[in-house]
């Protein structure tokens, strides 16, 4: 448990990245800042209405904590910063009596949220339903799959995109003024991609660069020859046409059977340093969208390529996703569940929810009140199909109003 005071700054020979951390409102960079809920959000700093909690979900380096420790600055509440990794039931509670114990409720951060279990995440929604503490989550992941319904269904969800090219040269040519050194156009492009939208890294990579200076970074000029010496830069840094681009090809030539072209843009997309979990995911989806019941081994072996691959990290990694594939592209193709599916949804979307058929309901669903003519329970006449020979038997299972409705065709 690490309670900050966030009222005054630490002496000392701060890093870039926290001396340029930002210090109000104004100096957030990204989009963030323009949207409406989360400016009325931040702006209920100071107010002694109920503040709701929230949940931050984005890639590293583009603000959670700094803004969740504006807010605690802005408000002057009392502020725990827990890491999810190496905090436990007990630190948390431990948390939640201090805080509430506070003239108005303290606020608690927990980042990393998706690292917590359930009982660790479920120890939370008491406090945060009551009012005791005002909660702030911070995720690099998916919070519809990391994170309990229960508590999503208690908090804001902001999502915080990587920060754009624009934004990060603007921050590199505030710190270049304020430092008085000088970078080359062309070293500011090769940062900038290297970062890829994490501000943090920028300046990090910023500062590395900096250290080729011992003397005095005072006038001193960051050429492009220093940033490739210090600094690794990926294909794929900051440059997402490039890689959609090369996703797209991967999961085309996949599906149109061609294993070298589908190794190709694999090995381009591991060299370039895309997100290993982003590929394989790829990988996945294509056995089932593209290969699909034509072969069923395609998505276990897919499935089985993803975990391996997330196990063992690069470089081990692509090889059993180069494994899985050259399966999916020399597998027979079909995409008649893609196809299923998708009419399906639409229909969803096109028409009311219709009723479940009575006889399709649970046998101990409630049933409506009988009339004098009505003698049996109408959810007693479901067939069981395997009372009738090759356990078939002619009854409907769509809505009335669907009944002859065909979404797949083999």
């Amino acid at each position: 448990m690490q309670q900050l005071n966030l009222f005054q700054d630490n002496p000392g020979n701060k890093p870039l990245a926290e001396e340029y951390r930002p210090k109000s409102f104004d100096d957030l960079l990204g989009s963030i800042k323009k949207n409406a809920s989360f400016r009325n959000w931040f702006s209920t700093a100071n107010s002694s209405l109920k503040i709701p909690s929230v949940l931050f979900w984005g890639p590293p380096g583009v603000g959670k904590t700094t803004i969740a420790e504006l807010f605690a600055r802005k408000s002057q509440r009392e502020f725990i910063k827990l890491q999810a990794f190496n905090s436990g039931v007990k630190d948390i509670r431990e948390s939640i009596n201090l805080l509430q114990k506070q003239h108005k409720p303290g606020i608690l951060f927990v980042d990393e949220l998706h690292s917590f279990s359930k009982n660790q995440q479920d120890s939370l929604l008491n406090a945060i339903e009551q009012g005791k503490i005002i909660f702030i989550g911070a995720t690099t992941e998916n919070p519809a799959i990391s994170v309990n319904k229960a508590l999503l269904s208690r908090v804001l969800k902001f999502e915080l995109k990587m920060h754009s090219f624009e934004d990060m040269r603007a921050l590199v040519e505030r710190v270049a003024n304020s430092e008085n050194f000088s970078i080359d156009n062309q070293a500011k492009e090769f940062l900038i991609k290297a970062s890829r939208g994490d501000a943090r890294m920028l300046l990090n990579n910023l500062e590395a660069c900096l250290l080729a200076f011992p003397e005095s970074k005072d006038g001193a000029n960051i050429s492009l020859e220093v940033c490739e010496e210090l600094v690794e830069r990926k294909i794929f840094s900051g440059d997402p046409d490039a890689y959609y681009s090369c996703v797209s090809a991967l999961q085309k030539s996949m599906r149109g059977s061609d294993p070298d072209a589908s190794i190709y843009w694999l090995a381009r997309l591991l060299n370039g340093g895309a997100d290993l979990k982003a590929v394989a995911r790829r990988v996945l989806v294509t056995a089932s969208e593209d290969v699909g019941l034509a072969d069923n081994n395609a998505l276990l072996i897919a499935e089985a390529a993803y975990r391996s691959a997330l196990e063992l990290g690069m470089p081990e990694a692509r090889i059993p996703l180069a494994q899985a594939v050259i399966y999916i592209t020399n597998a027979p193709k079909s995409n008649s569940s893609y196809k299923a599916i998708n009419m399906a949804m639409k229909d969803c979307n096109s028409f009311p929810e219709f009723e479940v058929p009575m006889h399709l309901k649970p046998i101990n669903y409630a049933c409506p009140a009988k009339s004098d003519n009505q003698k049996e329970n109408p959810i007693t006449k479901y067939k069981y199909p395997h009372d009738y020979p090759n356990s078939q038997v002619e009854q409907d299972y769509l809505p009335q109003e669907l009944k002859g409705r065909k979404y797949f065709n083999n």
